[in-house]
C-alpha cells in the first residue's frame, strides 16, 4: 500500500543525513535560514498536531469533506504532481522555537509518524476515507492524502537538510 509505502520512507529521509551530526551543529545555519534542528522540529509539529486531531476524530461518524473550489484545485495540484509550493509564511502552529532541543524534537517526529502508523495498519479501508482533518491551504483531507502530504512536505525540507549537512560540511575547513 502506497501509504504505508510513504511512512516508512518519511523517518530515513529527514534523520538519515544528520545522523551522526554533532549537536552543537544542529542548531547552525546560514543567516536567515532555518537549522536543521528547526526544520525537524516544523516537520514534528506538523505530523504530530494531525495525529492528534486524527485520534480524536477516531470514532466520529458522518464527517464530509469540506472544501472550497480553491482547496480542491490545491490539493489535486499538489497531492497529484508531488509539489509542495513555496509558501511565503509557516503558520504559527508549526512555526518551530529558536533552539529546540534535538533529542525531544526527534523522538516528536518518530513518535508522530508511529501514529500514523497505527492508524494505517489499525483502521478498515472506509474509515482511512471517512475521517477528516483540515488543512489550511487544501481543504478536508483523509488519512491517506494527509500522509501523502506529510511525506511531500518532508521531501521538500530534507533538501534544505541535505543542504545545511553541505553547508556545516563546508564552514568546518
Amino acid at each position: 500500500m502506497k501509504v504505508d509505502r510513504h511512512l516508512a520512507r518519511i523517518e530515513p529521509m529527514i534523520l538519515n543525513p544528520v545522523h551522526g551530526l554533532p549537536a552543537d551543529e544542529w542548531h547552525r545555519a546560514p543567516p536567515g535560514k532555518w537549522t536543521i534542528a528547526q526544520i525537524v522540529q516544523h516537520l514534528a509539529i506538523s505530523i504530530d498536531v494531525v495525529a492528534k486531531l486524527f485520534a480524536e476524530r477516531a470514532e466520529k461518524k458522518g464527517m464530509r469533506r469540506r472544501a472550497k473550489p480553491h482547496e480542491t484545485v490545491m490539493r489535486h495540484l499538489v497531492l497529484g504532481a508531488g509539489r509542495i509550493p513555496g509558501l511565503p509564511r509557516v503558520s504559527d502552529l508549526a512555526r518551530p522555537e529558536d533552539e529546540p532541543d534535538r533529542d525531544l524534537t526527534t523522538a516528536q517526529f518518530r513518535m508522530g509518524i508511529e501514529e500514523f502508523s497505527r492508524f494505517s495498519e489499525n483502521w478498515p479501508e472506509e474509515r482511512r476515507e471517512a475521517v477528516f482533518v483540515r488543512h489550511p491551504l487544501l481543504g478536508d483531507l483523509n488519512l491517506a492524502e494527509w500522509v501523502r502530504f506529510h511525506y511531500l512536505h518532508c521531501r521538500h525540507h530534507a533538501r534544505e537538510i541535505r543542504d545545511r549537512v553541505r553547508w556545516l560540511e563546508a564552514t568546518r575547513d
